[in-house]
């Protein structure tokens, strides 16, 4: 590693690196311990670091660190802050999840009153900084409590030096602020050329006033010294016009004669907004240690595997039923997954995600080109076809969850459509570097939300909707004849209010198997089965369940039926 001036702390920091990330925490901690006790002008054993470190001194230590090998004092101070830096960032540390302060590069400076770059030496010296990860997701550098009190202690003087240096009055900030006022009414348009005057007239630093300034602005947006609104931003206010004509399908040559602007400006303005939109975008992923590996490509994009998943050895489907909704048809013809190529699809998925979300941290708006934007889209296209080759694999899977689940009130086809939403989702966040079946996993997110979906709809018709309600909605009651005699429409609204007090699958059930809609068709227990997604003897047993209610709640009023 040429990150490191020593070689045996180069040999530890590849030992580490392939560690178990648990351990990074107190590997830090130990990089720490080592730090207040090491003197700049002393050498010491690399074997000591290594137990520090670690805990323990194996023989295969020996081999990577030398035994015996002398570190000088002033190398490993700036190899193990650097070691720190590389731990950390591996460590994915949540910034919002620290127990402790922590403080930016800025934050500390002004902490201090010292410039960003006397921070800068500082870490030379010995200041360790770690990687955190914010909720924007991106690792910046930020140093915890810990690690600032114990440089303070160690380098006290060096501390009050810089601060002393720096350190103005309120007097003089105030005649800074007063004159840079002045000199942006002269014609100084930037921050750093004002402050470049500043620093020649009061003998301060260029990066000190400039600094000073940036803060000054910065608690007054858009009335400060060099951001007020009067700053002429014309090209930032045709960006987004721009940006949403073309959403909208304008094509560049007409926003280029709208706009008054090269074809090629207009290009370079889309290129940014396209940019920008990337960069805010989140990419989900699931790590693995092979993506990191030089071969990684023709080893997980290019495996057999992942070319041909399915299984060969199922037979082929036999005869389709022709009464079967589309959709149901559809499944008996998508081909299941071998238990190689499920695992070698989810790792490219995963691989593409991790290559695109790379690049897109990488990606610079101003900088960036159309073409490695275009890189980063077809990874994502690539991506998004690969999930759904899981989730076409996995789609009978919901409907076999959907039919344990059917309840009174409820869609079937709704029931499916929400797991698989679930099956989805779960497909994004399987960790298959775990080795387990991805159906148990994805069965068990189904489920979890089957588990609060449906009794929330039950409650909800049941509580927002009646027998009446459902019969408006589902069924057409048939024309009546305008010679109807008064029994037969008596006969009718008693049935009527009898069926209203079913639920609405019992309801249904009684309709079709005796006739009651559909223009008086009567559909066999098969039928009525396969519309509902349930066995035939299921309906049956519910058939046999509504005719036991009517029986019992509406005795006499039958009795009175059959004596008309």
């Amino acid at each position: 590693m040429n990150d490191f001036r020593s070689p045996a702390i180069a040999g530890l920091a590849r030992q580490l690196e392939r560690g178990p990330v648990r351990l990074r925490l107190r590997q830090l901690m130990g990089i720490e311990f080592v730090l207040s006790v090491v003197e700049t002008g002393k050498a010491y054993p690399a074997d000591f670091v290594w137990h520090a470190l670690t805990g323990y001194r194996p023989s295969a230590a020996h081999a990577q660190t030398g035994d015996g090998v002398l570190i000088e004092g002033e190398v490993l101070v700036g190899d193990l802050v650097t070691l720190a830096e590389k731990l950390s960032e591996d460590s994915n540390i949540a910034a919002s999840h620290w127990t402790t302060p922590i403080y930016s590069i800025a934050e500390l400076a002004e902490r201090f009153d010292v410039s960003t770059k006397t921070i800068f030496r500082w870490r030379r010296r010995g200041l360790v900084g770690w990687k955190f990860r914010y909720p924007d997701r991106r690792a910046r550098l930020a140093f915890p409590e810990p690690c600032v009190r114990r440089f303070v202690a160690q380098h006290t003087e060096l501390v009050q030096r810089g601060s002393g240096f720096s350190q103005l009055s309120k007097d003089e900030r105030q005649h800074i602020i007063v004159r840079a006022r002045c000199l942006r009414e002269e014609g100084y348009q930037t921050v750093n050329a004002a402050a470049r005057v500043l620093a020649r007239e009061t003998g301060r630093a260029v990066e000190t006033i400039r600094l000073i300034l940036k803060a000054y602005d910065e608690t007054r947006p858009g009335a400060g010294i060099f951001n007020r609104s009067a700053v002429k931003v014309a090209q930032d206010d045709r960006q987004l016009p721009i940006w949403e004509a073309y959403l909208d399908g304008a094509s560049v040559p007409a926003l280029a004669a709208r706009f008054g602007q090269p074809v090629a400006w207009v290009y370079r303005i889309i290129t940014q907004m396209r940019a920008r939109e990337l960069k805010g975008r989140t990419i989900e992923y699931v790590r693995h240690p092979d993506f990191a590996s030089p071969d990684a490509d023709e080893r997980i994009l290019n495996h057999p595997a992942a070319l041909n998943p399915y299984r060969a050895d199922l037979p082929a489907p036999r005869h389709i039923p022709a009464d079967l909704p589309p959709y149901l048809q559809q499944l008996f013809r998508l081909p299941l997954l071998t238990k190689e190529g499920e695992a070698a699809l989810f790792c490219k998925l995963n691989y593409l995600k991790y290559k695109a979300d790379r690049l897109r941290q990488e990606a610079d708006p101003e900088t960036v080109t159309a073409a490695e934007l275009d890189r980063i889209e077809r990874l994502l296209e690539e991506a998004q076809r690969v999930k759904n080759q899981i989730t076409q694999a996995n789609l009978r899977l919901v409907v076999s969850i959907a039919k344990r689940h059917m309840a009174a009130g409820l869609d079937f086809f709704e029931l499916i459509s929400d797991g698989n939403m679930s099956l989805m989702r779960a497909v994004d966040k399987f960790d298959f570097g775990r080795g387990f079946k991805f159906s148990t996993y994805a069965s068990w997110a189904v489920m979890r939300n089957y588990a609060r979906m449906v009794p929330e709809r039950r409650h909800h018709l049941d509580r927002y909707q009646t027998g009446r309600d459902e019969l408006l909605e589902n069924v057409a009651e048939p024309p009546r004849d305008e010679h109807d005699d008064e029994q037969v429409v008596a006969l009718r609204g008693a049935i009527e209010r009898m069926l209203d007090t079913l639920d609405q699958r019992e309801r249904r059930i009684l309709r079709q198997r005796y006739g009651l809609d559909d223009r008086g068709q009567t559909q066999t227990l098969e039928q009525i089965g396969r519309r509902l997604g349930v066995s035939k003897e299921r309906v049956r047993q519910l058939e046999s369940r509504a005719i036991h209610k009517l029986r019992h709640d509406f005795a006499e009023e039958v009795q009175k039926l059959l004596g008309i």
